[in-house]
């Protein structure tokens, strides 16, 4: 499950002996964040042998849960992922919903998983969509040429060891190619650690829709959605939803975009 950077997180963990809730002797919970320190709050115990605490997130990745027991001796990890902020995805919620005829909220956390998920095999095709700060390690040479595009702007260019800091404002940037050179034409020493924002400002309709799409063949894949063959006297599997992207979707994105990775 993914949650939005500073939602509160609700874990949960039952105790059972024999079968039976039982309240055991001790129940520790620790959590590992995304950095590798961790933390350990004091769960809250709502009934017998049911417990639960609320915890906000204050980085964005991976984390574990683990609950720790004495009398019964037991352990349970549960991982969670933290979105970083602003990444949402390319389409939202209630747009999602419209077009699947959704009207309510059960399946909302669902939802909100496939719209993330979407997000990395339509930048495949079309760059980055979700502005975002990128940072790379490169040689040097006469030009730098960024592995993110659209390249929004460059926010800096310091030098690895002996190598010189780059001056942004002595820099040309080709924002579609991601190509960096010297304004001067003069070589960019290295190797440098450039930070710059890749993204649009604005997601365009065909990107919107083939989102959608896309969404909508998994939504109905997962539930197994027969359509029938023509000639067929009963509704059978397609084999086209074997497919996780829709040709139809495909067309709407255009060809695959070179360098991205």
């Amino acid at each position: 499950m993914t949650y939005a950077y500073g939602s509160a997180v609700r874990l949960t963990q039952e105790v059972r002996s024999g079968g039976e809730l039982v309240d055991p002797a001790s129940i520790t919970l620790t959590i590992r964040l995304p950095d590798g320190t961790t933390t350990s709050p004091t769960p809250v115990n709502d009934s017998v042998g049911v417990y639960h605490y609320d915890y906000t997130p204050t980085q964005a990745g991976r984390h574990i849960a683990r609950w720790v027991t004495t009398g019964p001796v037991g352990a349970a990890e549960e991982p969670f992922d933290v979105a970083a902020q602003w990444e949402t995805g390319i389409v939202s919620l209630a747009e999602t919903k419209r077009h699947l005829n959704l009207t309510t909220s059960a399946e909302d956390d669902e939802l909100t998983e496939m719209i993330r998920a979407v997000t990395e095999p339509i930048e495949r095709h079309v760059g980055v969509v979700l502005r975002r700060t990128v940072v790379e390690t490169h040689r040097g040479g006469y030009a730098l040429v960024l592995q993110k595009t659209p390249v929004l702007s460059i926010t800096s260019v310091e030098g690895v060891g002996s190598a010189l800091d780059q001056d942004v404002a002595d820099l040309l940037l080709d924002t579609v190619s991601g190509v960096v050179r010297r304004q001067d034409g003069g070589w960019i020493a290295g190797p440098v650690t450039t930070a710059y924002v890749a993204g649009g400002t604005s997601v365009s309709p065909s990107v919107r829709l083939a989102s959608l799409m896309i969404i909508q063949h998994l939504w109905e894949t997962q539930r197994g959605a027969a359509t029938p063959r023509f000639g067929a006297d009963e509704a059978v599997w397609d084999p086209r939803f074997g497919y996780a992207i829709p040709r139809r979707a495909i067309e709407l994105l255009g060809e695959q975009v070179s360098g991205i990775a």
